[in-house]
């Protein structure tokens, strides 16, 4: 380049620049060519990352389970796994890539100057290094700014998801107002983080925008300098004055797109946050080679078991032991809070007890992967969950690829039928978020359906009933008393109608169990079953 600047200045001619034209020209034309490519395949490999990352911490979620999932609000993760990770895209086609280009392009620039002139050449580094070092300097001051702004972020997402959820009761209750500025306090609380890490990368982008301008300018003067005083010579000036803006320039555009990736950076904390938390509940090694599912009826035995949820904070169960023997039907009933669906979590391998086993067929149910276990059961909860979607997706959850005739015959079973062949595209209807468009009755029912449709040997029904009407219970009752005749059963109940049938019913209280017996046996005992009865039928 000086070369090229001494021929037109000093001979005032065109003539012998030659090939070096054309070579410009042609490095136009492929910075031209490169920033196109840099820009489709920076693209590309964004969004590739953005469902990499997706998929991994959902599946981290799921591998983490329940017991995570209850010490965080639904909301944060939504936030996490959707704003989180698209809010990544400028710090993979931005910030990253003008790393790279700020390292080298300006540490060459910056090398060559050096190469021109040292005095010069060591001004400009020395403004490089002040727009490196600083904001190195500021890094814990931002990390902590930029953690409390994302926090602030995932907690107004989750307020307002909770307020549009639970919109009928802040309806019912005249509650609106009061959700509304209790949403307005998050708002401003969240707009002071926002100023807050403004004001700190804005400080960042002075400092980096002073040292660039200062560093320009100090070598420009300093060049002159040189000039005037015959040390440098005046072509060498005009390639320094073109180079001094550039050296700066990608330490600018660096900075201006970390403005743009600051909810991204802020957000990488909390994806990390997330995949570096332990899995609690896995597989054991080498445990999973020779596994096969049975279709035999399982037993069951809880044996010394205690368990407290938060790490044993919140004690559930204390100290309980049963046996479910194969083929079975076991009822466990007691009072709210006595520990009933704390077992079912158990026996699913939600959580693990802090003490005590449970064996299925006389083995550790912790040695079995857990895929394998889980084929094993199919539980109704007393909370039935239904997907966005239609009524033949929701059943085929159970076993996906299910014909339709399987799914009509699972759906007879559980009485639920007719109510489907009423919608009006029958099993192609949609339901809604959360089975909106049924009642809960109709929700219990497909619930059923999805248990009949899964055929496990080992049937929970949490509560199965709860939700349905008396003619509905009836129809459901007579199926299931068909249904559990191959299977090991537990029902988890409080209706006297759903118990009376069980081969043993086993009475929790107080976390413990404190009876065993037939329905007949424990209402001669008089004991804590008899008051339960009474309760309910008194």
């Amino acid at each position: 380049m000086a070369a090229g600047l001494k021929i037109v200045f000093y001979r005032q001619s065109l003539d012998d620049l030659g090939l070096l034209l054309p070579a410009i020209g042609l490095l136009v034309l492929l910075r031209g060519v490169l920033h196109w490519l840099s820009e489709i395949y920076g693209m590309r490999i964004a969004f590739l990352v953005k469902s990499k990352i997706r998929e991994r911490l959902f599946q981290h979620i799921l591998n983490l389970g329940p017991g995570y999932q209850e010490k965080r609000r639904s909301g944060d993760l939504q936030a996490l796994l959707t704003d989180g990770v698209e809010s990544l895209e400028p710090l993979l086609t931005g910030y990253i890539p003008q790393l790279l280009v700020a390292f080298f392009g300006s540490g060459l620039i910056a090398l060559y100057i050096f190469s021109l002139d040292p005095v010069v050449g060591v001004i400009a580094l020395a403004g490089i290094l002040i727009t490196v070092v600083f904001p190195q300097l500021m890094s814990r001051r931002v990390g902590k700014i930029m953690l409390d702004y994302w926090q602030s972020h995932a907690r107004l997402n989750a307020h307002y998801i909770d307020a549009m959820q639970g919109m009928p009761t802040l309806k019912m209750f005249n509650a609106g107002g009061r959700k509304g500025r209790e949403l307005a306090r998050e708002a401003w609380g969240h707009y002071r983080h926002s100023m807050q890490g403004l004001g700190i990368s804005l400080l960042d982008s002075a400092v980096v925008k002073w040292a660039a301008a200062a560093g320009s300018a100090l070598a420009a003067g300093v060049g002159a300098l040189r000039v005037s005083t015959g040390d440098m010579p005046l072509a060498e000036l005009f390639v320094i004055l073109f180079l001094s803006v550039e050296c700066f320039r990608p330490l600018n555009d660096l900075i201006m797109l970390w403005h743009r990736s600051f909810l991204g950076v802020a957000a990488v904390r909390g994806i990390f946050a997330i995949l570096d938390t332990a899995v609690d509940i896995r597989d054991r090694p080498g445990e999973n080679g020779a596994e096969t599912q049975t279709r035999a009826r399982p037993g069951i035995e809880f044996v010394n078991v205690t368990f407290g949820y938060a790490g044993g904070q919140r004690p559930a169960v204390q100290d309980v032991s049963f046996r479910v023997h194969p083929g079975e039907t076991v009822a466990v009933v007691g009072k709210s809070g006595s520990g009933k669906s704390t077992l079912v979590n158990l026996l699913l391998r939600f959580f693990d007890p802090q003490e005590g086993s449970i064996l299925l067929n006389g083995r550790d149910i912790r040695d079995y992967s857990l895929p394998l276990l889980r084929s094993q059961i199919a539980v109704v909860f007393q909370d039935t969950y239904l997907f966005y979607g239609t009524v033949a997706e929701n059943l085929s959850v159970a076993r996906p690829g299910a014909a339709r005739e399987e799914l009509e015959r699972a759906a007879r079973l559980a009485h639920a039928h007719d109510f489907i062949t009423d919608l009006p595209n029958g099993y192609d209807t949609q339901i809604g978020e959360r089975g909106v468009r049924l009642s809960g009755g109709q929700k219990q029912r497909l619930s059923i359906a999805r248990a009949i449709l899964k055929d496990a040997p080992l049937l929970i029904l949490d509560e199965a009933t709860s939700n349905v009407d008396g003619a509905s219970e009836k129809l459901i009752q007579a199926s299931l008393e068909q249904l559990v005749q191959n299977r090991t059963t537990i029902i988890i109940a409080h209706r006297l109608s759903t118990i009376r049938g069980a081969d043993r019913i086993i009475v929790l209280d107080d976390r413990r169990v404190r009876e065993t017996g037939t329905h007949g046996e424990l209402l001669a005992a008089r004991g804590v079953y008899a008051q339960l009865t009474g309760l309910r039928h008194g």
